[in-house]
């Protein structure tokens, strides 16, 4: 061991240590490490003959020993430490929290005040070549303008993970006014330097994150639970941030109420800096929100501040040259916080969250009637890319439910069915028969509206206050059945009912052949009217043959929709005595029938157009041989209304964004 001085260039004190001359400068590294005389922004150094400091590569630390480099002055020897030249992941890391979670929101990204994850490594590419760029940024709308004001600066808002937390954001701006903002236009001016790329891979789970996570998991209201956690540790973390400097100016002049001697403090977030100080904020502007808002001003990112009032480019590039000046200019890729837990952890999450309406659509459909008892198939093809990886993907075990709607007005004596036939390891399938009274040859233009149920294995709906529940029943045609019931003695009746939670249900079937595909699976909710429990009466019709059949081999599910409300409706009657309910609006909807009395009613179909809903009934070609033709003979009258139409409505989007 040897007496060593140790001298950081630019420091005025010394150091004295007692270390291993024949150590390697990486073993040094780590006693001086443990004494607080080194760390991640200091660099070994060699000095030469003509009194200049040489540093030593952080990857050559392996290869150089202590007394390779040591200097000896009058039998004294000295170790020279100098500021990196090139930065590492943990310096830009610890200025800037790039493990934080982060949150979209009017005046630009916000860190979390906990960090969930610890970056134990990342990719660190310097950009050599391109990082120079100029360019205009403009806005097409509110979330055009959140997204780039919040340095999502490439892609579009179509970009599935974007836009959801673009979404979070805005919800969270209130009646912020964005009008002014919208039309504004920026030039602006960039020098990137480097690019951070992390994955699960490199981010350790934090204990509190952890215990806060399995907190949320055994709680009665695990939602609510998450809605906190993510108001703590943030909502995503960017997996590319860009480093480097950007400044703005303004381009296009906005007509405003307000004098144009109205300045407004600019700023794209918390690291922009308004060039001007006689730029300051007048509390008397109405169109004064966001920081980022300004004109006829420069707007910095990263470098150094000028000395004077007057913008140099070339003095602000030239001093992106030191890491220390840099700012985060570009965040990409962002993903949920809770995407990197680790498997276990995050699928007991996603357990925990339950159940989400990940996507709605209507579609149209040319169903073409040409057989009699011939079926169409509704293939789920224009599904947007990330909702088929869902449905694809086991994890999200994905169900669908749909409802048919005849869009033809005038049509008589027809009426459409839908049921859904689901293979393993492959996209589901609407299957749609028409049932006619006598057979004709048509082709009728249909509405398809569906949604599409399953786990959020995205975290794209955690904050949502909206969940389902699912149940399922199997049924297995081992013995000859026409009508069969299911009693739910867990459904709350008071809930679904009085409460008009809305709950929906459809029959699906795992394969397709000529054994079932002319067969219709009917249905009709009942009340058990000795304890205010539910059943479910299901039943099938052939409509090749004209006569209710046995029950084929098929799953009914049943969806309640949490936090949501049902309308109930009433049939009236026309002249000829058919029931039937009316709306103003051309929706698709999705129905419920529900029977209020527990009576030998005839099985019930719906018929769905635009503007009506009415009752229908099959003829049976048994001649009332049949136990259905013999037992269920009551029909909905003016004088036997025991009906109601349970109708849920919901506008067609990609919910999970």
């Amino acid at each position: 061991m040897s007496d060593i001085f140790i001298k950081t260039i630019g420091k005025p004190t010394l150091k004295l240590d007692r270390l291993n001359l024949t150590d390697k400068l990486s073993s040094i590294r780590l006693e001086l490490e443990k004494r607080n005389t080194i760390d991640e922004t200091l660099s070994f150094s060699k000095k030469t003959p003509e009194n200049e400091f040489s540093e030593i590569e952080r990857e050559n630390e392996e290869i150089f020993c202590l007394k390779d480099i040591r200097d000896d002055v009058n039998s004294c020897y000295f170790l020279y430490l100098i500021k990196n030249s090139r930065p590492s992941w943990k310096i830009l890391n610890e200025k800037w929290k790039l493990d934080y979670g982060c949150t979209m929101s009017f005046d630009g990204i916000k860190k979390a005040d906990k960090r969930a994850f610890k970056m134990k490594d990342c990719e660190l590419t310097e950009i050599k070549t391109g990082g120079y760029e100029r360019d205009k940024l403009e806005f097409e709308s509110k979330e055009d303008w959140m997204k780039k004001t919040n340095l999502f600066i490439e892609g579009d808002c179509d970009d599935v993970n974007i836009l959801n937390f673009l979404k979070l954001g805005l919800k969270g701006s209130k009646d912020e006014n964005f009008n002014n903002e919208v039309k504004s236009t920026y030039q602006y001016t960039e020098l990137a330097k480097v690019s951070l790329k992390v994955s699960k891979e490199n981010l350790v789970l934090t204990d509190d994150f952890k215990n806060d996570i399995n907190d949320a998991i055994k709680s009665k209201d695990p939602t609510k639970k998450f809605r906190k956690i993510t108001k703590r540790y943030g909502q995503f973390i960017p997996t590319e941030i860009i480093l480097g400097g950007r400044f703005y100016t303004k381009d296009i002049g906005i007509s405003l109420k307000n004098s144009a001697d109205n300045y407004i403090e600019g700023s794209v977030n918390a690291g922009v800096r308004p060039l001007s100080p006689k730029m300051g904020y007048d509390s008397n502007s109405s169109s004064q929100k966001s920081k980022f808002y300004s004109f006829n001003c420069i707007k910095i990112l990263g470098g150094e501040d000028p000395d004077d009032e007057n913008f140099h480019e070339k003095a602000w590039i030239e001093s992106l040259k030191d890491y220390q000046n840099w700012d985060c200019i570009e965040f990409k890729d962002p993903i949920s916080i809770f995407q990197f837990l680790p498997d276990d952890l995050r699928k007991e999450t996603i357990k925990s969250i339950g159940k989400k309406i990940l996507y709605t659509s209507t579609e149209d459909y040319d169903y073409e009637l040409y057989e009699l008892g011939r079926h169409g198939i509704f293939e789920l093809r224009n599904l947007p890319d990330n909702i088929l990886e869902i449905i694809l993907n086991e994890e999200a075990d994905s169900d669908v439910f749909a409802t048919v709607v005849d869009t033809d007005e005038d049509s008589k004596n027809v009426f459409f069915n839908c049921q859904i036939l689901k293979k393993p390891k492959t996209k589901p399938s609407i299957i749609i028969h028409g049932i006619q009274e006598k057979f004709k040859r048509l082709k009728y233009q249909l509405k398809i509206k569906m949604m599409i149920i399953g786990f959020d294995i995205h975290f794209n709906l955690i904050l949502s206050d909206s969940s389902v529940s699912l149940y399922k029943d199997v049924y297995k045609s081992e013995s000859s059945c026409l009508f069969n019931s299911i009693n739910h003695n867990e459904l709350d009746y008071d809930k679904l009912i009085a409460g008009n939670e809305p709950f929906l249900g459809i029959p699906m079937i795992n394969r397709l052949d000529s054994s079932n595909n002319s067969l219709v699976i009917g249905h009709n909710f009942c009340n058990i009217q000795s304890n205010n429990k539910f059943r479910i009466d299901t039943f099938s019709y052939c409509v090749k043959n004209k006569r209710y059949d046995n029950l084929p081999d098929f799953s009914f599910y049943i969806l309640i929709i949490s936090n949501n409300t049902t309308q109930s409706f009433t049939f009236r009657f026309d002249w000829w005595n058919k029931p039937y309910i009316s709306f103003k609006e051309p929706n698709p909807r999705y129905i419920s029938l529900y029977l209020t009395k527990d009576i030998n009613y005839n099985p019930i179909f719906l018929k769905q157009k635009s503007k009506e809903i009415t009752i229908e009934y099959v003829n049976c070609d048994c001649n009332n041989t049949c136990s259905i033709c013999k037992n269920k003979t009551l029909k909905i009258t003016t004088d036997q209304n025991d009906a109601e139409c349970k109708i849920y409505s919901i506008s067609d989007s990609i919910v999970m964004n």
